[in-house]
């Protein structure tokens, strides 16, 4: 079952898949073009009002892609947009393996942006996500603390925080067990920065240098993507302790943050740390021979892929996008087609309207296989690091 809780005041989303938490904190994606007003954005808001639904199908892209122009006509210059738009029309539905994936109310979508900006960490899709509560060697004293744990077990990570909380509040001291598991529901809900300031204003002095308490704050801030930051906890806690499982966790981390900022070196170097640890060897063999295969990554260049793209598609199916070449192609062909037919039945008008657009989708062509080649680029890294950090 699928719900959306919305809160007017501060327009924040939170989405759940069967009681699973997606996405928590500001809207992704705001459309709202009061603040610059142009006859563009009406049309637009035309099409998405009147005509979108009757269409019988939704764009298999996110943003759509009238949500796109939106932005785009709206953060950057007409001319930009309208070339970004024809690049995007080319590219809708076409070879999706090159797009990362995210998880919306209507299903999957292919992640893409405008070039200009990043989309937020959070709308990547990145699998089921299970969190598991921490114990330490010794028996629970408490009843208290079995609940705890059961209730993060089950995903009820909210009731989890209650009990915390009482129990906290019972006893007037933070053990390290309790507040690791604070930690780990804050992640669980998406609530970083809440973890981040419960360790930096709540916990005790004493608990700060705790190895384990380090690695859930290092999560944390990885979750934010400021991998500078966990790596500097990481290495700190891996500073603090002698426990050799301990330290298969912390470098076992240290070379997924490295992957995830494409530090291929880097990761290599901390994957190497764990030769001498208890650990699966032959996971740790893959690894070290996936990046030893994969390395250096094939690229595209875009100065060559927008040079070729003089030929419609070129670009394109130099930059891996088979697909959307043909599209760029047959598109391309079909409007100068069109505008030569204009002008020898002498009807000028239709011929300048037919010649803007084929002009539009040929310069977003030539504009788009750059972008593309860099696209290209970016989702080799992407998948080296996937692949690496997989079963890690």
């Amino acid at each position: 079952m699928y719900l959306i809780a919305f809160n007017l005041k501060s327009q924040s989303i939170t989405e759940r898949v069967d009681g699973k938490i997606l996405k928590s904190g500001s809207n992704f994606f705001n459309t709202n073009l009061k603040d610059k007003e142009s006859s563009t954005g009406d049309y637009i808001n035309f099409y998405q009002k009147y005509i979108s639904e009757i269409r019988g199908q939704e764009c298999p892209m996110y943003p759509s892609c009238s949500n796109f122009g939106l932005k785009s006509f709206k953060e950057t210059s007409f001319v930009e947009a309208f070339l970004l738009v024809s690049d995007r029309l080319l590219r809708c539905g076409h070879d999706q393996r090159n797009y990362s994936l995210t998880l919306r109310a209507n299903g999957f979508k292919n992640l893409d942006y405008p070039h200009y900006d990043n989309p937020p960490n959070e709308l990547y899709y990145k699998g089921n996500q299970y969190f598991y509560s921490y114990a330490d060697t010794a028996k629970d004293a408490e009843s208290a603390i079995k609940l705890i744990k059961s209730l993060i077990n089950e995903g009820l990570f909210h009731e989890a925080l209650l009990e915390i909380n009482r129990s906290k509040y019972r006893q007037q001291i933070i053990s390290p067990e309790l507040f690791i598991n604070e930690l780990i529901c804050l992640r669980a809900l998406g609530e970083f920065e809440k973890a981040i300031y419960a360790f930096e204003m709540k916990c005790p002095k004493h608990l700060k240098a705790d190895p384990e308490i380090l690695y859930e704050l290092s999560l944390n801030y990885s979750s934010l993507a400021n991998y500078d930051k966990a790596l500097q906890i990481i290495n700190k806690a891996a500073e603090n302790t002698t426990d050799k499982y301990l330290k298969v966790k912390l470098h076992s981390a240290e070379a997924r943050f490295y992957a995830r900022q494409y530090q291929w070196e880097e990761s290599a170097m901390a994957l190497n740390k764990l030769k001498d640890l208890p650990v699966a060897q032959k996971i740790l063999d893959d690894k070290l021979s996936l990046l030893k295969s994969s390395l250096p990554l094939k690229t595209k260049k875009p100065e060559i892929a927008a040079l070729i793209s003089i030929v419609p598609g070129a670009g394109y199916a130099y930059s891996g996008h088979k697909q959307t070449a043909v599209s760029a192609f047959i598109i391309n062909g079909l409007l100068t087609y069109a505008t030569y037919s204009n002008i020898k039945n002498k009807n000028y008008g239709m011929s300048m309207l037919t010649g803007v657009f084929n002009l539009s989708f040929y310069i977003g062509n030539i504009y788009g296989a750059s972008k593309s080649a860099k696209r290209f680029n970016e989702q080799q890294r992407k998948n080296l690091s996937d692949k690496l950090i997989y079963n890690l």
